[in-house]
């Protein structure tokens, strides 16, 4: 299925959702929906699905992990199947993550969630807006920040959120606003993505760091090279100057008298500067 044929078929689940929300309250009461009135509207007009007995509090709903959800701008799938059911919010990241319930919200109601109490303890912060409009109707996308030092684990069909629902004042048509028949962002791609900037201004600063101690020690080592070069090149010069000096002093003590000292020895010490003069030349060479 393309894109565009998924966003079709999103778009009429949610107008058959939206189809079925009633203009009036048959349900008594005003103030904040307890349970029993939440369970209510459930089997009436699918306020909340799908709807789990085990997830209804006395005045509040909990929202779990869905199929969906993006760390540091990189999205990502979960689904039910071991292996592929889990995401790990690292420390100072930020995730969205989409809700497995969709919210059918009448014109009668509003809706205010938040991040449940157990995640904010594990260092989850949410940054979202509270109230979901009278008239929405759709998943719920949760922007989330791990203020904690350690990676926080959720798994798919985890709690993650409460949402409670308060009733309205009457409304009036055509003076009270209507909200859209569907959202306008629809699948989970078309919402914008967030990066936390200080992960991405600690990379940026390590990777500086790492690149000026690749170069320092890229100069060193050149350095050290041609430390050794020069090293070398004395060691080669001063042994060929020192072998020159023993060469003709050995020759003395062994002849004695220069005059009469043997042709083979002068070519002996010929040889011996000639190789001291190439030794010196190409010390200047390397340099």
């Amino acid at each position: 299925m393309s894109k565009e044929e998924e966003r079709q078929s999103e778009v009429e689940r949610l107008r058959q959702l939206k189809a079925r929300q009633p203009k009036k309250d048959s349900f008594p009461g005003t103030g904040v929906v307890l349970s029993d009135g939440i369970a209510a509207y459930c089997k009436e007009f699918d306020l909340i699905s799908p709807f789990r007995e085990i997830n209804l509090k006395p005045a509040n709903y909990k929202l779990s992990v869905g199929d969906e959800f993006a760390i540091g701008g990189k999205p990502g799938k979960l689904t039910s199947d071991p292996g592929r059911d889990t995401l790990e919010v690292p420390p100072f990241e930020v995730a969205i993550i989409k809700t497995r319930e969709t919210l059918s919200i009448p014109r009668f109601l509003i809706a205010r969630w938040n991040i449940q109490v157990k995640r904010a303890y594990q260092g989850l912060i949410w940054v979202g807006g509270p109230q979901v409009d009278a008239g929405y109707v759709g998943h719920l996308f949760c922007p989330i920040y791990n203020l904690s030092d350690k990676p926080v684990t959720l798994r798919y069909d985890d709690p993650i959120a409460v949402i409670d629902f308060e009733k309205t004042t009457e409304f009036h048509e055509g003076e009270s606003k209507l909200y859209d028949v569907v959202p306008q962002l629809v699948l989970f791609e078309e919402y914008p993505s967030l990066k936390s900037a200080l992960v991405t201004l600690v990379t940026d600063r390590l990777q500086a760091f790492q690149t000026d101690i690749q170069r320092i020690d890229k100069n060193t080592k050149e350095s050290s090279e041609k430390q050794e070069e020069r090293f070398n090149s004395f060691a080669a010069v001063a042994l060929g100057g020192m072998g020159i000096l023993f060469a003709v002093l050995a020759l003395f003590v062994t002849v004695g008298d220069p005059k009469t000292m043997p042709f083979w020895a002068f070519f002996s010490v010929l040889f011996s500067f000639l190789a001291f003069l190439i030794a010196v030349g190409a010390t200047k060479w390397r340099r």
